[in-house]
């Protein structure tokens, strides 16, 4: 659906870090009101006060006089920083504002906009802004979409694991019934050949053949053989 209207430059934002938007709205509500003094008191440069007063007021949470919290703003205030309920007033608020509902509807869709197209749109449907501009600010809501978005349930739940997927942890160092490792059943037991000591044929010791003493067991000699010594 295409705009409404023709958005105003200083209708879209260009404050990419929400918590910056919002440190500067706390020192606002303690009666901070010069921006040489949030400077101060934040850390924050002076550009960056000025991006962050005017996401403010696009975000329904500052007057239009940039020092009064509107009640959207004292509701965020209240919500402690990190947290889902923040992060529930943010989403709420971006979704609100009119820049995202008159270009970027599908800002929260689980597939939202690439920065170009966004920066299309905005170059198309604002006043008085250039391309660069367009897409750096296209940035921006990018930016506030991830921020607002980070930490929050899966759009999808997982897909259940199949049965015999894979082995659970510690299977793999589980021994076989009777047996060490993996062994078999009764595969200890077996390893000896019948009625001797360790690899012993039947009948004789080690490594001797029935009948004879240690290098006993020759082999018998041919016919032939016995023939030519008698």
């Amino acid at each position: 659906m295409p705009p409404t209207r023709l958005l105003r430059s200083t209708e879209i934002p260009q404050a990419d870090n929400l918590a910056n938007v919002r440190r500067v709205l706390e020192a606002l509500s303690a009666g901070v009101t010069a921006k040489e003094q949030i400077v101060e008191q934040t850390g924050i440069s002076l550009r960056h006060v000025g991006y962050a007063i005017a996401a403010a007021r696009v975000l329904g949470w500052l007057d239009d006089d940039d020092a009064s919290l509107t009640p959207g703003g004292r509701a965020l205030l209240a919500a402690p920083a990190g947290t889902p309920d923040e992060r529930s007033h943010m989403r709420r608020a971006i979704f609100a504002c009119d820049v995202v509902k008159e270009v970027a509807p599908d800002l929260f869709e689980p597939t939202p906009p690439t920065a170009v197209a966004l920066a299309r749109r905005l170059f198309r449907f604002t006043a008085g802004i250039g391309k660069g501009t367009a897409r750096r600010r296209a940035q921006t809501l990018l930016a506030w979409r991830g921020q607002v978005l980070e930490q929050q349930l899966p759009l999808f739940p997982r897909r259940p694991r199949k049965r015999g997927a894979a082995a659970p942890a510690g299977a793999a160092s589980s021994a076989a019934p009777g047996g060490g490792e993996g062994a078999a059943p009764g595969a200890a037991a077996s390893s000896a050949p019948p009625g001797g000591g360790e690899g012993a044929a039947p009948g004789g010791g080690e490594g001797a053949a029935p009948g004879g003493g240690e290098g006993a067991g020759e082999q018998p000699r041919s016919p032939g053989a016995r023939q030519a010594t008698d």
